[in-house]
């Protein structure tokens, strides 16, 4: 009796252990809920919440509405997909929308901490609503794992004019982005986020940056919005609609078209030409009207004689810009400078010579090469500078700076000669300059014999 209640007691042991041992396994076998899976689960509310799970199985089932009861311009700016914007305040639409009391509906907000969600919730139950539940976890724990979520047109408006920090992606092709864009967009194709989270076009300093990425139609932009959040980017949002309602709402920015014109300049003083905007471009313009333009040459000089290739580039106020080359040809078109041009007004014959040497006094210099010079001469009479006749010359030139003159012959005591220098650079420019010499007779007299 003693032994069969031992062995009874043993085996009573041994089972019990067997038992705990399976509950055990059994217990660590069952899987633990996900972050998906949980609530806040917070006691006393009077209606239930549901996880993100859930809310996620309803918005791709659209098996009953979902709200959110901030304001229409916190919706507008960004909100879980699919859901319908009422504000707290405004609770009576939903009764309006539904009035069938056993309607299935979902309430968020701004998380955890807000309270909009439970006082709305109260108020439909006071209004006889037994289907009532809350996504308490709200919209930044969706953002927080990953979620996309959508900005409208108003939102647009509101993050473009008033967050100087928020980043725009454009998820359509370069050639779509470069041919007009919003200002400062960066262009990320979808299957491109995790480069442009290396390389600089996302903020990867700062994961709480807000963006917002457009494309062609929102089902493109949600794509590449996806992948952005799935880089931890948890304050980015994709735009709900197309590119062609931002373009018709203004928010586009065309770059503007640099037009540029070969040019020859003249060089200046030192022989050298600093390049200007105005003196390349060949109206540049800006599609958009009233944005300011801003031109640039590259390299602007100074430069010597010669052609250069240079860069026009045009910006708009928003920094697109768009660029063009010409090529700037830099000549000499000066002429050679004459100072101090000067010599006897007035020259008496002696008679003792047939002809008076008269000195001319000037300075010739180019601002880019050597230049030359000469003389000519021109009477008032109907002097000749070479022999007519019999006659001897009435003037002959010695060198760049001597003259000999002749005094009337025939028909008075005077005789006025022009005598002009003219200078020639290696350009070919020519510039002249005259003075007037008069020459007379001695006052002792010289006749006709020395003619």
């Amino acid at each position: 009796m003693t032994r069969w209640s031992a062995v009874s007691v043993r085996c009573a042991l041994v089972c019990a252990m067997s038992a705990g041992l399976m509950q055990m396994s059994a217990s660590a076998q069952q899987p633990r809920p996900s972050v998906f899976q949980t609530t806040l689960e917070e006691p006393n509310q009077k209606t239930p919440e549901i996880t993100t799970e859930e809310l996620q199985q309803i918005l791709a089932m659209k098996s009953e509405p979902v709200f959110d009861v901030r304001t229409a311009k916190e919706y507008a700016i960004a909100h879980i997909p699919g859901t319908i914007n009422i504000y707290e305040k405004e609770v009576e639409a939903i009764t309006t929308l539904y009035p069938d009391k056993a309607t299935h509906m979902i309430l968020y907000c701004n998380g955890p901490s807000c309270g909009k969600s439970k006082r709305t919730s109260e108020q439909l139950i006071a209004f006889g609503y037994t289907n009532v539940r809350r996504y308490q976890l709200g919209l930044p724990v969706w953002r927080a794992l990953s979620q996309t979520v959508q900005t409208d047109l108003p939102g647009v408006d509101y993050i473009f004019r008033g967050d100087r920090t928020a980043v725009f992606v454009d998820a359509r092709t370069p050639a779509e982005s470069k041919a007009g864009t919003v200002p400062g967009a960066v262009n990320v194709q979808a299957g491109e986020a995790t480069v442009a989270n290396d390389d600089g076009r996302l903020p990867f300093t700062d994961k709480g940056t807000r963006i917002v990425v457009f494309g062609n139609s929102s089902a493109q932009a949600k794509v590449v919005a996806a992948e952005i959040a799935k880089r931890a980017y948890w304050n980015s949002s994709y735009f709900g609609g197309g590119f062609i309602d931002l373009l018709a709402a203004g928010f586009v920015n065309h770059p503007p078209v640099s037009k540029s014109r070969f040019v020859t300049l003249a060089a200046d003083t030192a022989c050298m030409v600093t390049v200007k905007p105005a003196d390349v471009n060949e109206d540049s313009f800006d599609p958009d009207t009233g944005d300011a333009l801003a031109l640039s040459v590259n390299p602007s000089g100074p430069f010597g004689l010669g052609s250069q290739t240079v860069t026009l580039t045009a910006t708009d106020s928003h920094g697109a810009s768009s660029a063009s080359t010409s090529v700037v040809t830099i000549a000499d078109q000066t002429a050679p400078s004459i100072t101090g041009l000067a010599a006897d007004r007035e020259v008496l014959r002696p008679r003792e010579h047939r002809m008076v040497l008269v000195t001319i006094d000037y300075q010739v210099s180019d601002n880019c090469s050597a230049a030359t010079s000469e003389l000519t001469v021109a009477s008032s009479q109907s002097a000749h500078g070479g022999r007519r006749g019999d006659r001897e010359p009435d003037w002959q030139i010695v060198d760049d700076h001597h003259v000999l003159l002749r005094a009337e012959r025939e028909h008075g005591d005077e005789r006025l000669y022009t005598i002009t220098v003219a200078a020639t650079d290696e350009a070919g420019n020519r510039s002249a300059s005259s003075v007037v010499v008069r020459v007379a007779k001695s006052r002792e007299g010289d006749d006709d014999g020395d003619r």
